[in-house]
């Protein structure tokens, strides 16, 4: 049989042809790694609308926490999450507003305290919420327990530990039983705490003299008038408006030389003699797991009320000497930091 010559063109064309087989294959195989090493939706991506009604430290705190674990989880899903923060500025009025704006293009809606929560529920009846630092969610109706609650609403509570400053005010100044408060109607949250206060200094035999204010302007007054009253300690609502003013507070205590307490992690930072509370920084973290646990696909609705168990208790010597106050031993034992010397130098007294 004769066979049939091949041309030089006809052997070059093959030979192309061969090496564009070759190439595509390895593109292929380069594709498929790429496909199986990268996170499962990782191409998807979210944005969360933040609500800050009040400029306070504990929202400043809460609000790192989030943003540090949004970063985390992104960088391990590969997902692109964007974060749009919009403050308030203690204009109660303007929250509604602001919720509407970020439910227009955000996935998710976290709003950091009980006025915020109260708004997004109200202003937004579609997009999930993931609330932070929110001292009581049921009395704003965001459910009747930690699992029966809006289905689209979860969160992290922060009920902060009054009963337990008052035993400790109890133990460090047992002959001073006339303790003044200040407190901010306008807030559903203040109106809690300052209720669970008196309940809780009415067990403990002590006396409650209260001054409510209707914002920051009225503190200097109202802590006139409680010195006038002879209050012996003062222990402040933690509410926003009064975190949000501490410091003026604290240089009103260190002036009448009243020892001053608080019921918010770091008030001992800002002045007071002590303080007791959670981490915010903790419960912005611990918001930012639920808003992953959410856009991995899990529904709000099954996902409980969470709440922090840790109390930190804070020592502050400094503002203890301006103050009159000296600590007993077995309660600096009891104090997880003791902050000293003007540089707000702190010694750990326990594992973090």
């Amino acid at each position: 049989m004769r066979m049939r010559k091949i041309s030089k063109s006809q052997r070059l064309i093959k030979s192309f042809i061969m090496i564009l087989m070759m190439a595509g294959a390895v593109l292929t195989g380069c594709r498929e790694r790429e496909k199986a090493e990268k996170p499962e939706g990782a191409d998807q991506s979210f944005t969360v609308g933040v609500i800050i009604a009040y400029d306070s430290p504990t929202s400043e705190e809460a609000l790192r926490g989030l943003v540090d674990r949004l970063e985390e989880y992104r960088r391990l899903s590969g997902k692109n999450i964007k974060i749009v923060v919009r403050r308030a500025g203690g204009r109660v009025a303007a929250l509604p507003e602001i919720v509407r704006e970020l439910a227009l293009d955000c996935d998710l809606l976290v709003p950091v305290t009980t006025p915020a929560l109260q708004a997004a529920m109200i202003a937004s009846d579609e997009k999930p919420v993931v609330f932070s630092s929110v001292a009581n969610p049921y009395i704003v109706r965001a459910g009747r327990t930690a699992v029966d609650h809006d289905p689209r609403v979860t969160g992290v509570c922060s009920t902060a530990p009054v009963r337990q400053v008052l035993e400790i005010i109890s133990q460090v100044l047992p002959g001073k039983k006339r303790i003044g408060t200040i407190w901010t109607p306008s807030e559903i949250n203040s109106e809690y705490y300052w209720q669970l206060m008196r309940e809780a200094a009415e067990e403990l035999g002590l006396e409650m003299v209260s001054e409510p204010i209707n914002g920051a302007g009225d503190i200097v007054q109202a802590i006139q008038s409680l010195v006038r009253e002879k209050v012996q300690v003062l222990f402040p609502v933690s509410d926003n408006t009064i975190n949000a003013n501490f410091r003026l507070v604290a240089s009103l205590a260190d002036e009448n030389r009243l020892p001053l307490f608080a019921a918010f992690s770091s008030g001992a930072e800002l002045g007071a003699c002590a303080s007791m509370g959670f981490g915010f920084y903790e419960i912005g973290q611990k918001a930012g797991e639920l808003v992953a646990r959410i856009f991995s696909g899990e529904s709000p609705a099954r996902i409980p009320f969470q709440y922090i168990d840790r109390v930190i208790f804070l020592i502050n010597e400094d503002a203890a000497a301006r103050q009159g106050v000296n600590f007993p031993p077995q309660v600096l034992k009891k104090a997880d930091r003791i902050l000293r010397g003007s540089a707000g130098e702190k010694q750990n007294l326990a594992s973090e």
